[in-house]
């Protein structure tokens, strides 16, 4: 073996790669805007501790394209690997929306942040979080805030902007309005508008706050499984009052009558939905038990549907769905 040899192999193809990875990552263009329209793609559909230990389903959240917008939204732990097995260059994303300070919503967001910051060389960016998550509990480091520029030239970061309630951020003509809902101390869904299309993401938030039982009504929170609601009494009026009136609602769901004292569920959903004007509704953001030891989703999704008169449509992980074209489906 010729150790001289292999030594002068490896500076020469080592050097030329890292040359190459340098100015893929960092030296690069503006990325060209995305074709018209609005997708959403779901790297990840799970929640909760045992999604997040488990992968089932996956955590990462979901990307949405509207109009020259492109907003990862919600990266939980995997985001970077799922981005990666769908083949989308985080280098092109314009922001990261960080809804609140729970680990399936943000575990991923730093390795997203260097991502669309070129590997923190560039500023190039928006990070949309709370207070809490920026400032109080530092969940998210100063650097990844572009806060704390490094000796090692590490001079990147996003422009920061925490999230206010009904204080709305425009970003690439896009309109995004923080809504504040009921969930962890300071969590924000979101409206987000553009000329064609409004489109409204619940985050996680409980919704009912009484419902009638044989046994006459219940307050909540109620933290087991709901097995008695004949129909619900009382609930969040400011959350159906917002979210009842996009076009596209992403709702978080968790699962059907669990933990409804923290999640809206399936058995809250139909009743926000109904009489409102939304035209399409996706179901994301299930707890394990919702695919083991059976998967549930179908018939949580035909409930919602069934009761709502909405369309109704089970987020699955890595599904890409064209907005534009099921809601001209849906008219035809």
């Amino acid at each position: 073996m010729n150790l001289r040899s292999i030594d002068q192999e490896l500076r020469q193809k080592t050097s030329r790669a890292a040359a190459e990875s340098f100015s893929k990552w960092r030296n690069r263009d503006e990325p060209a805007p995305p074709p018209p329209g609005v997708t959403v793609t779901f790297l990840g559909t799970g929640g909760n501790p045992e999604a997040v230990f488990s992968q089932v389903p996956h955590t990462a959240g979901f990307i949405l394209v509207a109009d020259g917008l492109r907003l990862y939204v919600d990266p939980g732990p995997g985001a970077v690997v799922r981005a990666e097995q769908a083949g989308i260059d985080l280098g092109t994303i314009d922001g990261v929306y960080v809804s609140h300070g729970h680990l399936d919503h943000y575990a991923g967001a730093e390795a997203v942040i260097e991502g669309m910051c070129w590997g923190m060389f560039s500023r190039r960016g928006y990070l949309l979080a709370p207070g809490q998550v920026l400032e109080r509990d530092r969940l998210l480091s100063k650097y990844h805030q572009g806060l704390q520029p490094t000796k090692m030239g590490y001079k990147g970061g996003p422009t920061v902007i925490p999230l206010q309630s009904f204080n709305p951020v425009t970003i690439k003509g896009a309109t995004i309005m923080p809504v504040p809902v009921h969930h962890a101390e300071e969590n924000y869904g979101f409206i987000l508008k553009t000329g064609s299309i409004t489109i409204g993401y619940t985050s996680d938030t409980n919704y009912i706050k009484s419902y009638a039982s044989p046994d006459g009504i219940k307050e909540m929170p109620v933290r087991g499984p709901i097995m008695d609601m004949i129909d619900i009494v009382d609930y969040r009026r400011d959350i159906k009052e917002c979210f009842s009136q996009v076009d596209v609602l992403i709702a978080n769901v968790t699962g059907h009558n669990v933990y409804a004292h923290r999640h809206i569920t399936t058995l809250g959903l139909p009743h926000l939905l109904k009489d409102g004007k939304v035209k399409l509704c996706f179901l994301t953001h299930f707890n394990h038990c919702c695919l083991r030891p059976e998967d549930l989703r179908p018939k949580m999704a035909a409930y919602v549907e069934g009761l709502s008169g909405v369309r109704t449509i089970y987020a699955v992980d890595g599904a890409v769905h064209d907005i534009g074209k099921l809601l001209k489906q849906m008219e035809g």
